[in-house]
């Protein structure tokens, strides 16, 4: 069955009764979308793989499957999280996924290289996803740049603000709002 992104899934019903081979599914599955969606790729993040592709043997995922267990740092990647499939790090960076130029890395070394080499892509990711909160009560309205600071606001001594906004409650007598990234605007220019 081919999927959205060209690959093809030619395995039995049977293979993914295994956690390891749905976990492999999704690693490849998760490639071909690096690689191949293009709303994905207009995204911050997903811009450094907009011209990367998979090379035509693992378009199939048998083949993948077959060589993703032979790959540097799979056992590691089996067993523990934090590891992540690159395929600049082994070759000096390329744009094709493939069992010449793939092993797995910890994910603080995978982007401590995107952050070598890609700092403008890295760095605009990192602004995008901050999440800002704001509390309300009584009329008033306080922003926040992070958690911490919302909950060093209210006197809270865990982290509680997200919690409440994602329940849907009160944080000591204060709505909580999601405002997410801070965008530059006209007010930071001055």
């Amino acid at each position: 069955m081919t999927n959205k992104y060209g690959g093809v899934n030619d395995m039995p019903k049977e293979w993914y009764e295994s956690p390891i081979s749905r976990s492999i599914y999704n690693l490849w599955y998760g490639m071909l979308r690096r690689c191949y969606d293009k709303e994905q790729q207009q995204r911050k993040r997903g811009r450094a793989y907009a011209d990367c592709s998979v090379c035509s043997e693992w378009m199939l995922l048998s083949n993948f499957a077959r060589d993703v267990v032979k790959l540097a740092g799979y056992t590691q990647w089996a067993t523990t999280h934090g590891m992540v499939l690159d395929k600049d790090i082994l070759r000096g960076e390329t744009k094709e996924y493939s069992k010449a130029n793939c092993c797995f890395v910890p994910s603080e070394v995978n982007l401590a290289y995107m952050n070598r080499t890609h700092p403008n892509i890295t760095k605009n990711a990192n602004e995008s996803n901050k999440v800002r909160y704001a509390l309300i009560k009584d009329g008033e309205r306080y922003e926040f740049d992070s958690e911490k600071e919302a909950c060093e606001f209210i006197g809270a001594k865990k982290c509680t603000v997200a919690s409440c906004y994602r329940y849907g409650c009160k944080c000591k007598g204060y709505d909580v709002e999601r405002i997410g990234a801070r965008m530059k605007g006209a007010d930071d220019e001055a």
